[in-house]
């Protein structure tokens, strides 16, 4: 679980502003849909405040152990639960927060579903009249500062594109996400980009995530790119190397997360 730790801790001074920004009601009712290891739950769970009550749910045993383990508390409780199947009455929550879940892409490769539409009418029935969902997706980086070419091409790879491939419907890519709200039947759907700023010196847990991130998006990149573009990128990735990018002092990069949000008014 210490991937999954590091890259919440990362991730969350974005991740509170973001909350911060969507107006839950204090002593609300809310589920935390795809809670993960139950980092997010947290941090909402500060914004409803004791009188209220969040669900977070997921699909993985070891994670809502870990949650359980970790961050449960008065006013949260975690579950195990499928997100094409919520086991839960019409109407049972204030709001819905969905982080990084929604993904659309073979269920045989542990996304929930192709198609995500379904999965959000789902979100709609549970939601109560009056309330909203919020989805959020890892929308963009910039992690190589200095060498745009190369990361562009980086970025053509299958693994940076993940889970979305050739022969998917684009409105099932996740900036379609206004389209599969209104689609739900959602109104007033408003979506808004937010940024975090990476700048050195890197903490140690921004190093290790920083690591890791890159190892995710292009570590697997090789037979995708061109000899000379891999031979660039291990100098670039290797804490051995005199190159090595996160040794730059002056190291720059961001990254980006979409938000969606829509009410139900019936």
């Amino acid at each position: 679980m210490h991937t999954y730790e590091c890259l919440s801790k990362f991730r969350e001074p974005l991740i509170r502003s973001i909350i911060e920004s969507i107006d839950i009601p204090t002593g609300s009712i809310g589920l935390d849909a795809g809670c993960g290891i139950g980092s997010c739950t947290k941090l909402l769970a500060e914004f409803v405040g004791e009188p209220g009550k969040i669900i977070g749910l997921d699909l993985s045993k070891d994670f809502i152990q870990y949650a359980k383990n970790n961050y449960q508390t008065t006013n949260i409780q975690f579950k195990e639960g499928d997100i094409n199947s919520l086991a839960f009455s019409d109407n049972s929550f204030d709001w819905l927060w969905s982080a990084d879940t929604v993904w659309p892409g073979p269920k045989e490769l542990g996304y929930p579903a192709e198609d995500p539409v379904p999965i959000i009418e789902e979100f709609y029935r549970v939601i109560r009249p009056g309330g909203f969902v919020v989805l959020l997706f890892w929308s963009s980086q910039k992690l190589l500062a200095g060498h745009p070419l190369l990361e562009a091409r980086l970025n053509t790879t299958s693994s940076a594109t993940a889970p979305f491939r050739n022969g998917m419907k684009p409105t099932n890519h996740i900036l379609n996400g206004k389209h599969w709200l209104k689609k739900a039947n959602f109104k007033d759907v408003v979506v808004k980009t937010y940024l975090r700023d990476i700048v050195a010196p890197l903490s140690e847990n921004d190093r290790n995530a920083l690591n890791m991130l890159i190892q995710m998006f292009w570590g697997d990149s090789e037979t995708e790119v061109a000899e000379v573009d891999w031979k660039d990128f291990k100098r670039l990735r290797d804490p051995d190397s005199n190159d090595y990018i996160l040794n730059n002092q002056h190291y720059y990069g961001f990254y980006t997360y979409t938000v969606f949000k829509g009410i139900k008014y019936s």
